[in-house]
């Protein structure tokens, strides 16, 4: 009897567990449903209480997610990317949640700042630029490079930021910078880009910007770039956009003063979604350059159509652009006694898959095929490069 008394006892035990977690599971579906409602309607502040009592008896990442939107309505950035980022940090949040998920963060940090890092690791067939040809005749005279072109493989670290500062007049500052790191130590690079952006119009969608942009090579300065630009959303729809961007500054060489010159540019960029699976893009750019000698000044063009892949099933996403540009200089060349005109083509393919994660940063390859031809061959090259972006 004991021994029947005691299982009577733990079938009661258990079945009254069983609906005492029914009823708590109820109590939080209707708990949720009625939160849902009140942020449908537009009542935030019900929303927020209820959500939040909600996630103290309860981790699902599906009230965190419902509370962040609330909070993101709110204006409640801070918070909001918190959450955000708590439900999609872990490995086994789906991608679709994420991409969701990216969505809101793009927007909270336009409207409070960023700063993101990156790493590349690039293995580049010929990172000096220099020629194939061995040799090249210079005033009747025979000159051979002292060296040929030699794979090399180092990191890049890039760096991107944007902070509003004076939110009255909407002026933002930015900057952008990237290093890369090859075993010899003369061919680091440096370049950095900074300023500060301002909103024209109460739109947003022209801006006027004034920044500096400089590089160093092996250790030295090799330039600086002060320039004023104004960039425009010229054109927006659901499917489609058309960006365009003028820069002019003046470009300053500390060791080469003959090639220290006013720069001009202008660009125009347009990308229109055919479906929710490609998007078609192309861009176009003019520039000129008026040196201080003018064998160096020059005027040149690029164009370059780009398309971007996703497939579902296998969740890659798939990326080809290419480039098509040319660059016709002023007067002789003081070593060549020629005219200088090159030829650039570029292509690059990306291949990316919404599965590949490192920590919390997505990871892609890169290939690229370059070449520059030029009527006097010293200025040809031909290079071949592949990374591995994690950012």
């Amino acid at each position: 009897m004991r021994r029947l008394a005691l299982v009577l006892f733990l079938v009661s035990a258990f079945a009254s567990g069983l609906v005492l977690a029914q009823t708590q599971e109820e109590a939080l579906q209707r708990s949720f449903i009625e939160g849902v409602q009140q942020l449908e309607a537009g009542n935030l502040a019900q929303a927020e209480r209820i959500f939040r009592e909600m996630l103290k008896v309860t981790d699902s990442p599906r009230v965190k997610l419902e509370l962040a939107r609330t909070l993101f309505l709110q204006g409640k950035y801070k918070e909001a990317k918190t959450l955000f980022q708590e439900v999609a940090t872990p490995s086994d949040t789906p991608w679709r949640v994420r991409d969701n998920i990216e969505h809101f963060v793009r927007q909270i940090e336009e409207r409070t700042g960023y700063l993101k890092l990156g790493m590349t690791i690039v293995s580049d067939s010929n990172p000096r630029n220099l020629p194939v040809q061995r040799e090249f005749s210079i005033g009747g005279l025979q000159v051979a490079p002292t060296e040929a072109p030699k794979k090399m493989t180092g990191l890049r670290y890039s760096a991107q930021g944007w902070k509003p500062i004076f939110e009255p007049v909407r002026i933002a500052g930015y900057f952008t910078a990237s290093y890369i790191d090859y075993p010899n130590q003369d061919l680091d690079r440096l370049t950095v880009d900074a300023g500060i952006a301002k909103n024209l119009t109460d739109s947003g969608r022209v801006r006027g910007k004034a920044g500096v942009e400089l590089g160093t090579f092996g250790g030295k300065r090799l330039y600086h770039f002060p320039y004023l630009g104004l960039d425009s959303v010229l054109a927006e729809t659901e499917t489609s956009r058309l960006t365009g961007e003028l820069k002019v500054g003046k470009v300053s060489f500390p060791d080469f003063g003959y090639l220290d010159a006013t720069n001009t540019s202008a660009a125009m960029s347009a990308r229109r979604a055919l479906s929710q699976t490609v998007v078609l893009s192309v861009s176009g750019t003019i520039e000129g350059s008026s040196a201080k000698e003018r064998p160096y000044s020059y005027y040149g063009w690029e164009v370059g159509p780009g398309i971007d892949t996703f497939w579902p099933d296998s969740t890659y996403l798939v990326g080809a652009r290419a480039a098509l540009g040319s660059r016709k200089y002023e007067a002789d060349d003081p070593l060549f006694g020629e005219q200088r005109s090159d030829s650039r083509t570029r292509l690059d393919v990306t291949v990316g898959n919404k599965k590949w994660r490192w920590r919390n940063s997505y990871v892609s390859l890169i290939a690229s095929l370059e070449r520059t031809r030029s009527n006097i061959e010293f200025y040809s090259y031909r290079k071949t490069s592949v990374s591995v972006v994690i950012e």
